[in-house]
């Protein structure tokens, strides 16, 4: 539970970092390139492998991983500008809804991993305490208008949480966790890179000090996201001999995340919940222990 820990602390720093970019007036892109560009550095730090050692280019996670960083860039950009237009609340529900998609993808290639009645109980409760925990009516109606984003970032991170758990279930190791985050990272950094020309903006933007401060702020946290929810993903229970089943992990992880965004929004940015976030919150509890008992 330690890294499922972590990876909830790093998760929720990602969206607290973006916030700060959009209060301290920074460019989104430029600050998403040092992110990635810190992630890349991090994970080869972090790599207790000879990196020269490593046939990447042979590797079969390869172009698994050329595909990761594109979305990865890709669906950052569009969680920044989601953030900044319709808020962190909206961002985040639709973000981790999208739980469901990666849920039913693990439970559909890992042979251990089924859906029993307490496990339906339990995910069906993750998903209307995701929901109340985060949505904040706006004027009291839901504004049709502020739903194109976060759809495309529902479907997009369901889609690219499921390539993780794939990634994880295939290829990747505690060994080449950190080779194989960084490389990503990395492969998300060079695209940022390559479609800066494009963005003037951004390129003038990473004269300012603060850009690299908050880029790099924004890229420890997305490396730790990354890390750590691979490691919870790989960890086996010492007492039991067990791998936690990786609809468990998306179910806590994800419910986790929504639930101290509220919290630290509520220090941080004065964000009132109101009463239903709080029933949100009681819910996403009871959730957590239905999830850890049907896991046996």
């Amino acid at each position: 539970m330690v890294f499922l820990l972590l990876s909830i602390l790093t998760s929720t720093s990602i969206f607290i970092a973006f916030q700060l970019i959009g209060r301290f007036k920074v460019n989104t892109f430029s600050a998403i390139i040092v992110n990635y560009i810190t992630a890349c550095l991090a994970g080869f730090f972090l790599s207790h492998s000879d990196l020269f050692a490593v046939n990447i280019l042979g590797s079969a996670w390869l172009p698994l991983s050329l595909l990761l960083g594109v979305l990865f860039i890709t669906m950052f950009r569009l969680i920044g500008q989601s953030v900044q237009k319709v808020g962190i609340s909206t961002t985040s529900v639709a973000a981790k809804m999208s739980l469901i998609i990666p849920i039913l993808f693990t439970v559909a290639i890992e042979v251990d991993d089924t859906l029993t009645p307490i496990k339906i109980i339990g995910i069906a409760l993750v998903l209307v305490a995701v929901f109340l925990t985060s949505y904040k009516p706006e004027n009291g109606h839901i504004q049709v208008t502020s739903t194109v984003l976060p759809l495309i970032i529902f479907i997009g991170i369901g889609i690219l949480d499921s390539l993780i758990k794939y990634a994880q279930f295939r290829y990747v190791s505690n060994d080449l966790n950190p080779i194989f985050s960084g490389f990503t990272f990395g492969v998300a950094g060079l695209t940022g890179i390559l479609l800066l020309p494009f963005n003037r903006k951004a390129a003038i933007d990473f004269k300012r000090l603060k850009t690299w401060i908050l880029g790099i702020v924004l890229g420890l946290s997305n490396f730790g996201s990354m890390y750590f929810f691979i490691k919870a993903l790989n960890h086996i229970d010492s007492s039991t001999g067990r791998q936690l089943q990786g609809s468990v992990v998306f179910g806590i992880n994800n419910i986790g995340i929504v639930a101290l965004g509220v919290l630290l929004g509520l220090i941080f940015f004065k964000e009132r919940p109101t009463k239903a976030n709080w029933f949100g919150i009681a819910t996403s509890i009871i959730a957590i222990v239905v999830l850890t008992i049907s896991q046996g």
